[in-house]
């Protein structure tokens, strides 16, 4: 299935602004801290309207899932849908393509940040891995503009896939500021997100309900 969606992509109040890149790396270290979701709020106004059309992807597992546990053939998996992502959609701005700022959509041709996170969200999905683990989230570059990015709940801590490097690394990492993201309980519930929670030893033993 990845690789037939991968074909149609050949073929075919947050407004995010995107750049991108491609690559691949060893299995990574255990991060010490994790990012936890607070309070619900409100998501991206263009997410709403995304799964208004495309419903089956905002629908939560029938048990959300734990922690992934990233051993090698994980990893493998993660990189290589990262990898497939980059290299295939081309950059491009929502005005310049749907003529509105802020457009949600999955499989395309073109697109920017939201459109990668998307594809590597679903392609993760139908190799088995749970949405529960797969959250798309929202940050502030170091501009201070609205990005979109697929972070990736594993036991090894959370992960980064974007677009704008080659490179999958821990979200402490990045220069964000990480705003909101998907609940794991359930994909259509945004919530804030506090900046850090102390891993104290091992990433599976915190709650995962958030």
């Amino acid at each position: 299935m990845l690789r037939s969606v991968a074909a149609a992509v050949v073929a075919a109040t947050t407004v995010i602004v995107c750049s991108t890149a491609m690559g691949s790396q060893p299995l990574p270290p255990v991060v010490n801290t994790v990012m936890h979701g607070s309070q619900e709020v409100r998501g991206p106004y263009a997410f709403y309207d995304f799964c208004r059309r495309t419903p089956r992807q905002c629908r939560p597992d029938e048990q959300p899932g734990d922690r992934v546990k990233l051993d090698a053939k994980r990893w493998a998996e993660l990189t290589e849908v990262n990898d497939i992502v980059n290299k295939t959609i081309v950059p491009m701005n929502d005005m310049q393509h749907y003529g509105v700022e802020d457009y949600w959509e999955i499989g395309v041709r073109y697109g920017d940040c939201d459109k990668y996170a998307l594809t590597k969200q679903l392609f993760l999905r139908e190799r088995g891995w749970p949405m529960s683990a797969l959250l798309m989230t929202v940050v502030r570059d170091e501009n201070g503009d609205g990005h979109a990015i697929l972070t990736v709940r594993t036991s090894r801590g959370d992960m980064v896939l974007d677009n704008r490097q080659a490179r999958i690394v821990a979200w402490t990492q990045t220069p964000y500021e990480y705003i909101k993201r998907q609940s794991t309980l359930d994909p259509a519930v945004w919530l804030s997100l506090t900046p850090e929670l102390p891993l104290d030893g091992a990433v599976a033993a915190l709650p995962t309900h958030r």
